[in-house]
């Protein structure tokens, strides 16, 4: 028979694999979403409340808002997806999905084929033509069809429901997709998305495509499905709003030459604090040319082989693309096939 001090001491080791479990978040994952609802409970104050801005802030009707919601089937398989992105992998695991033959080739002739009206908008925009092929081809291979495999309203509400990390962010979004479609005259069913709930060539979540996409056919509709003037000018137009300058930096390697605590601090703070490059020199960091002095930069690590580990220093175009997606390897991935296509 156990002892009582060997029954503490299991109980200490339950405790302690307990609270493991809720710091990585493995254990509120599994709970939350595998025995959560298939359909929305409307009666949950989650909704009851969404419902209520819906109709008093954006005009819906509180009936046809009812009807819609039943019909949503709660997505559960994407909450897995949701705590693995690819993006998470190595750079170096991360850069073969995208970095490979057929894909270049296939993005050289994509290129091709719509140059004149690529030209057009890099003209237009200031947006280097290889820049939007390259995210166009990273996000549904150049508008390859069967990319999208979920009803982007099943992903938005599964999201707010059963992930309670995302749950403001994808209240907003169904906000703004029940916007989008009744601005664009479309069925909310209609629309496929990917487990993130990203719509279209570009796959634009829905405030991406309320505030960034532009109808640059000028037909009276933004189509991010069929139009190639709607979906390169929107591509475009998203990274001119967050600061894109034609020409400029990417990033260039960086190396610590002075150590110190105040330095390493600086350089883990993540990728979006800036600081001028004089002043990332007197903290101990060397930057080659062309990078100048008054350059806002900001710095990241990344592995570009196995057991390797490289600081790269950051600028205004490469951040501009982690807004497009908030991930360092997604933005290099990006830049490395542009070269690629121009070669």
């Amino acid at each position: 028979m156990p002892t009582f001090k060997t029954t503490l001491a299991l109980y200490r080791l339950f405790l302690i694999g307990l609270m493991m479990l809720l710091v990585l978040g493995i254990f509120p994952t599994l709970s939350v979403y595998a025995d959560g609802p298939d359909r929305i409970p409307l009666e949950d104050s989650k909704y009851q409340n969404l419902i209520k801005e819906l109709v008093q802030k954006h005009q819906f009707k509180k009936e046809a808002l009812e009807t819609v919601f039943k019909q949503v089937i709660f997505k559960k398989d994407i909450i897995d997806k949701f705590n693995r992105p690819a993006e998470h992998l190595p750079f170096h695991r991360y850069r073969k999905i995208f970095i490979k033959q057929d894909m270049i080739e296939r993005g050289r002739a994509y290129m091709a084929e719509n140059d004149a009206l690529l030209s057009e908008v890099e003209a237009v925009y200031g947006v280097e033509k290889e820049i939007i092929a390259s995210i166009l081809g990273v996000e549904t291979r150049f508008g390859k069809p069967g990319i999208e495999r979920y009803r982007a309203f099943d992903v938005l509400n599964t999201a707010f429901f059963l992930y309670p990390r995302r749950e403001k962010f994808y209240r907003g979004e169904i906000i703004a997709f029940l916007r989008l479609c009744r601005k664009e005259g479309i069925d909310p069913f209609s629309v496929k998305s990917s487990y993130a709930g990203a719509f279209g060539v570009p796959q634009f979540i829905p405030s991406s495509f309320l505030n960034y996409a532009v109808d640059f056919d000028k037909d009276g509709k933004t189509d991010l499905w069929n139009s190639k003037k709607d979906i390169f000018a929107s591509v475009a137009n998203y990274l001119k709003k967050f600061g894109w300058e034609k020409g400029t930096l990417f990033y260039l390697p960086a190396q610590i030459y002075h150590d110190s605590p105040k330095l390493q601090k600086m350089l883990t703070r993540g990728y979006r604090k800036t600081l001028p490059v004089s002043k990332a020199i007197k903290m101990g960091v060397e930057i080659p040319y062309p990078a100048q002095g008054e350059d806002l930069v900001s710095f990241a690590y990344y592995e570009p082989n196995p057991d390797e580990k490289e600081l790269i220093g950051l600028f205004g175009n490469f951040r501009a693309i982690t807004r497009y997606n908030t991930s360092v390897h997604y933005a290099l991935v990006i830049v490395h096939l542009s070269r690629r296509l121009t070669m």
